[in-house]
């Protein structure tokens, strides 16, 4: 059954809060079966729980207070605490039966069994009908979990527990069965057992969290348990709960590569980008992350589309010390999938504060001519100029993308940049040079000319030459006189 829950407020077991109160619950069989709806109340004043349970058909309602023993058989009441009591009503086609026992201290119990407003005999038709009805109580409540769990698991352990839990429809009762097993003395290598038997069964991604969240200290105690509580998120639906369960599962310690491989499974299951990048994020906290895993990382942000979140993990991953040219290459080409001119540029200026190899700097230079903004190319290109040694044909291709800028402006900027840089060379001076013949502007090409003026001077005759050539397209005599005099 999936329960679908709308209001809430605490209801404790024997010390274990279970589920928030009060609650409606609809439940939706599968195809062909009736639907029903579920109430769950309880009275925090004498301690009263009272479920109801209707499908159109019949109602079943089901009232307890006090601690109520069972026989092993489930089939009886044992004894009851002497506040206790338990009524159970159940109506099919308008014929109603119910039992009423209650405590009358000092160990003993009334038992009262009706059909309809008449009241039966208790044997043997009241007893009868309990018999036949208990059972169906104690698997779709938590009447006399404790106490049953105990039973189970001292007659056959963890694997008996399981195989009654294994009976429920109820996720609520199954969480409730399966928190209450964990605090039975269960072996750490039973951990597993318990998460993959518990997630097989669940529908609910809310009682499956709050499961796995209670526990998380123990599963973290055993490598095979910590590998089950990762992979049981894959299992789950909703983004939401699979990185609130990885999230805290990562804050109790680190991940083994395996286990980390599974987290990033799961994340390039999820829809939602933000959620992608929480767990990609918490993942690059830790401090045991191989380069490798680090660029597996780097490679599962090609799920995300909203460039946002991708650049806030490609930034966060690239803080990573040591990393390697092979985890720099896959952040080129991760940045090759995002749109945004400002998140590239973002992301280009981080990388680019890192040596790159010869192979990451040609793959760069074929992000350049994605760059629409001629601002947002600026910021690239001085970057790039500041920080890398460009080879010639690196320059070159460089110097193309540029020839692709419209405004003057950021085309003196990155001229003047290049100009500057430590590893020019006079075959880049000479391919700057001629740069200026595509500008437009006398003011802009005069800027560059004379701010280059003291390499050319002291330059070669080539130089010299093309820095005249270039002073050839200023059409105005002023600037071009003020270019001439500037090598002079």
């Amino acid at each position: 059954m999936t329960f679908s829950f709308v209001t809430r407020i605490a209801v404790t077991l024997a010390g274990l809060t279970l589920l928030t109160q009060p609650l409606i619950a609809q439940t939706t069989a599968s195809a062909g079966t009736k639907s029903s709806s579920v109430t769950i109340n309880s009275d925090s004043r004498d301690n009263t729980q009272r479920w109801k349970t209707s499908n159109g058909f019949d109602n079943f309602n089901v009232e307890y207070r006090g601690k109520i023993e069972i026989t092993d058989d489930d089939k009886d009441i044992k004894s009851m605490s002497d506040d206790g009591y338990l009524e159970i009503s159940k109506t099919v086609f308008g014929s109603r039966r119910s039992i009423e026992i209650e405590s009358l201290g000092t160990g003993k119990i009334s038992r009262e069994y009706f059909e309809g407003r008449t009241k039966v005999a208790w044997d043997p038709a009241g007893k009868n009908w309990l018999a036949e009805i208990l059972p169906e109580v104690v698997r779709t409540t938590t009447l006399c979990a404790e106490s049953r769990i105990a039973r189970f698991f001292r007659q056959g352990g963890t694997n008996s527990v399981l195989n009654e839990i294994d009976k429920m429809e109820s996720d609520y009762v199954r969480s409730a069965y399966a928190n209450l097993l964990m605090r039975q003395p269960v072996q750490a290598k039973d951990y597993a057992v318990i998460i993959n038997r518990y997630a097989d069964k669940t529908d609910s991604d809310h009682y499956m969290t709050e499961f796995l969240k209670n526990h998380t200290t123990k599963f973290l105690q055993n490598a095979e348990a910590t590998t089950a509580l990762f992979s049981a998120t894959r299992k789950m639906d909703s983004d939401h709960y699979k990185t609130v369960v990885i999230k805290e599962a990562l804050r109790g310690q680190m991940a083994s590569i395996q286990n980390v491989k599974i987290i990033l499974q799961a994340a390039s299951q999820m829809e939602s980008d933000y959620y992608v990048a929480e767990v990609l994020t918490s993942l690059l906290k830790q401090n045991n992350l191989t380069d490798a895993i680090v660029s597996e990382i780097i490679t599962t942000t090609n799920s995300i589309e909203s460039d946002h979140y991708k650049t806030v993990v490609l930034t966060e991953a690239m803080e990573k010390p040591g990393l390697s040219s092979t985890s720099y290459n896959r952040v080129v080409d991760a940045v090759k999938t995002i749109e945004s001119d400002h998140y590239i540029t973002v992301v280009l200026s981080d990388l680019l504060e890192n040596k790159l190899t010869d192979e990451g700097l040609n793959t760069l230079l074929t992000i350049f001519p994605s760059i629409e903004s001629d601002h947002y190319k600026t910021e690239v290109f001085t970057s790039l100029l500041k920080r890398q040694d460009l080879k010639e044909e690196q320059f070159d291709k460089l110097m193309e993308a540029f020839d692709r800028m419209d405004s003057d402006h950021y085309k003196t900027v990155v001229l003047q940049q290049a100009i500057g840089s430590s590893n020019i060379t006079e075959a880049k001076l000479i391919k700057i040079l001629e740069m200026t013949s595509g500008m437009d502007s006398d003011h802009y090409v005069t800027e560059v000319l004379t701010y280059a003026a003291p390499k050319v001077r002291s330059g070669s005759a080539s130089v010299q030459s093309a820095y005249r050539t270039a002073a050839k397209n200023i059409s105005s005599e002023t600037y071009y006189g003020r270019a001439l005099r500037a090598i002079e």
